[in-house]
């Protein structure tokens, strides 16, 4: 690694950045991102970085900020989120940032205020450095990853993207390198009937016993699909079904939640047809079956390929720092890339030091040893990149 980045480089100052991080409240709902967007965009310009908040309402921000180079190659994004889920049943403070045994506890310290703290870092040390960059070098924080990735539609929408010729997501995967994940398509079928007495069903249209005639479908049907070398196959989980609202009723409303998670090749819209396929099936066997379905999340699986130039510099990078170099791995569950991917297609990572585990449960830490270890790998991601 080019010795002045790697003399700027501080664990103490990245541990400082996480802890002020954690301490900084941004559960999710309702997100109260912005305070924690303007403290890293003024500590950005403190050190002579030119950074933008990005203000989304009812408290809540963006932040977007650039080390630009020559113009020579496309942009570096380092990219993650400001939110997190609530707390569940602590022992620890959820936002003490207290260290015990090496590791650091807090709300969001795996997902994903590490992998941000440790990208922040980066950038101001390449600053700090005065390396001259032969792309730009781009950070952004964005809101809302934890619901409807409004932060990563803003960013995509309002040409932050734009010149990018590689993404690195921060997001915890044990400083691992994942280049795909799978998609998430969640269904709610709505059933409709009459009602009327209990005591005489004849006259009513029972929407529970037609919600049944459809899961008799939904139980049968077989996905059109690749199986994905790294993600397998695509799984259904029938998530929710309530019907009806009192015993001497006859249910004139059924609703069924459906969690598709999908892998690449996968068309969305093709499923979706085939759910109203099986509502038209059931509407010829009983010409009185009333339904409507509604899209709750639409992320598809993407992917990038384990081929691809910036791939394998990644892994290189990775071998180089930490010594080891295993096979790419995939999410299961998605990432903001669902949002960036398939408008944009830029070969993309995820990488961070968070623990996967972690993420979403009481008393989440992360080890100071990873965090430490994914400032070097981004330090020297960025100068293979844009340096060398």
């Amino acid at each position: 690694m080019n010795e002045t980045i790697a003399s700027a480089l501080s664990n103490e100052e990245v541990k400082d950045i996480l802890t002020k991080f954690v301490q900084t409240n941004t559960v999710n709902p309702p997100g109260n991102e912005k305070v924690l967007a303007q403290w890293i965009a003024d500590d950005f310009k403190k050190a002579g970085i030119e950074a933008e908040v990005r203000d989304m309402g009812d408290g809540r921000a963006n932040v977007v900020a650039r080390i630009k180079g020559s113009g020579e190659r496309k942009a570096l994004l380092f990219d993650g989120h400001l939110d997190t889920v609530p707390p569940g049943n602590w022992t620890e403070d959820p936002w003490g940032a207290v260290v015990k045994d090496g590791k650091l506890y807090g709300l969001g310290a795996s997902d994903m205020k590490g992998g941000l703290a440790a990208m922040m870092h980066v950038v101001k040390a390449i600053k700090k450095s005065g390396a001259a960059l032969k792309g730009d070098l781009v950070f952004a924080a964005s809101i809302d990853e934890e619901t409807d990735s409004l932060g990563a539609w803003d960013l995509l929408k309002s040409g932050g993207l734009d010149g990018v010729g590689a993404i690195v997501i921060g997001e915890p995967n044990y400083n691992e390198i994942t280049i795909c994940e799978k998609g998430a398509l969640w269904l709610k079928v709505t059933t409709h009937g009459q009602t009327s007495h209990g005591a005489m069903p004849e006259k009513g249209v029972n929407a529970v016993i037609h919600m049944n005639k459809f899961l008799d479908k939904l139980l049968q049907y077989q996905f059109q699909y690749t199986e994905s070398p790294i993600l397998g196959k695509p799984t259904m989980n029938i998530a929710t079904l309530h019907g009806g609202f009192k015993t001497n009723v006859v249910p004139d409303r059924c609703e069924l939640t459906v969690d598709i998670r999908t892998v690449p090749g996968q068309v969305h819209k093709d499923i979706i047809a085939d759910f109203q396929r099986m509502c038209d099936e059931v509407k010829q066997e009983i010409p009185e079956f009333m339904a409507d379905i509604e899209v709750l999340s639409d992320r598809a699986a993407v992917e990038t390929k384990a081929g691809d130039d910036f791939v394998r510099l990644c892994r290189d990078v990775q071998q180089d720092v930490t010594g080891r170099n295993p096979e790419p791995n995939g999410f299961m569950c998605y990432t903001d890339a669902a949002v960036f991917l398939p408008h944009t297609h830029i070969p993309l990572i995820v990488y961070g030091p968070g623990e996967q585990h972690m993420a979403h449960q009481p008393d989440e830490y992360i080890r100071l040893d990873r965090l430490y270890e994914s400032v070097r790998f981004y330090a020297e991601l960025a100068e293979k990149y844009l340096i060398d």
